[in-house]
């Protein structure tokens, strides 16, 4: 049974719907209510157990798409693509920001075909992506390297253009010397000394963004939709998970980058308390250097990375809701790519 709106149950059980929404905002409501994506107040039968069960976006989805949840897949504009990314990304996000991917339910049932979404999130995944993670991180210079690239379109531009394939090999290699020369250029390398604080800070630094390129929940989640043949259209066959998981190592450099000078900060300070000789080597394991350092110095490198992983979510957010609308990826402003 299809949820009701709250007014349309107030008349059919003789209660002046003023009551009804009093009651509701109350709290003094018997009967389980749900407020939709869209603000209204609806009457959930305790009977419909998939409705109430379903993944917020799979319900959002649902109700965008003015459909039961267990009967919207079927719908022609509906994207097994875009639920399963929107699944991920609401998962992944703050929770402040849940409800703005909630919203992504709206163009994600826009009335159009979108048997693009698959190779659309390909590109911006492999080409868009990066060029703005390294605009964001204050590496320019990166960036330009896929600002020229050919967009993924289908199976063949794919398996010429994305990034870390057989097709691109000469660029991945390429790429890898000018990464480690651009952190170097910008005295954010590994530092050149071996002591206790230098091996902790770098034994600590973050390697777990959250960010859609590193998340293991959005490539499994993938890998099962890339040999899976969607409605209206045959299997991918790419990227499977395998791909999607060499694509981790193009962000590792500049994450490591960015937080290295918070750990090693903290590192000197754990010295400092422990009364150990920051440029020393490092005690043997189990020493309260490791015990105590270890932690402070991830915490400090997790922190470091808050608003730039903030930013991914949102050009997250915004490549989602162009997908969605079949709209371009090249019309936004500047400083929508930077934290600062």
């Amino acid at each position: 049974m299809t949820p009701i709106p709250l007014s349309q149950w107030a008349d059919r059980n003789g209660i002046p719907r003023r009551t009804a929404y009093n009651w509701a905002k109350s709290g003094k409501l018997n009967v389980p209510i749900h407020r939709t994506l869209t603000g209204r107040l609806v009457v959930l039968d305790d009977s419909d157990q998939d409705a109430q069960d379903a993944h917020p976006f799979t319900a959002a989805y649902a109700e965008a798409l003015s459909l039961p949840v267990g009967l919207h897949a079927d719908d022609f504009h509906h994207s097994p693509v875009l639920e399963a990314w929107g699944i991920d990304l609401y998962d992944a996000v703050a929770d402040d920001l849940r409800p703005l991917v909630l919203q992504l339910a709206v163009p994600a049932a826009s009335s159009r075909v979108k048997r693009d979404a698959w190779w659309r999130l390909t590109d911006w995944l492999g080409r868009v992506e990066l060029a703005d993670w390294f605009t964001s991180t204050g590496f320019p210079q990166i960036a330009t390297l896929f600002a020229d690239r050919t967009p993924i379109t289908d199976k063949n531009s794919y398996l010429d253009w994305w990034p870390c394939g057989v097709g691109s090999f000469e660029f991945w290699r390429d790429f890898d010397d000018h990464v480690s020369a651009a952190v170097k250029a910008a005295g954010l390398g590994v530092p050149d000394d071996n002591g206790a604080a230098a091996s902790l800070a770098e034994n600590a630094l973050a390697d777990n963004a959250p960010i859609a390129s590193r998340r293991d929940s959005l490539r499994n989640r993938l890998d099962k939709l890339a040999t899976a043949e969607l409605p209206g259209t045959p299997a991918p066959e790419a990227p499977d998970r395998s791909d999607l998981w060499s694509l981790r190592s193009m962000y590792a450099e500049p994450l490591w980058a960015l937080a290295r000078p918070y750990a090693r900060r903290t590192a000197e300070e754990v010295c400092a308390l422990i009364g150990w000789d920051p440029l020393s080597p490092a005690p043997p394991a189990g020493h309260p250097l490791h015990e105590v350092g270890y932690p402070a110095c991830l915490h400090a490198s997790e922190t470091a990375l808050v608003p730039y992983v903030h930013d991914a979510h949102i050009r997250e957010i915004d490549a989602f809701r162009r997908i969605a609308l079949g709209k371009p990826f090249d019309n936004r402003p500047p400083e929508a790519l930077s934290h600062g």
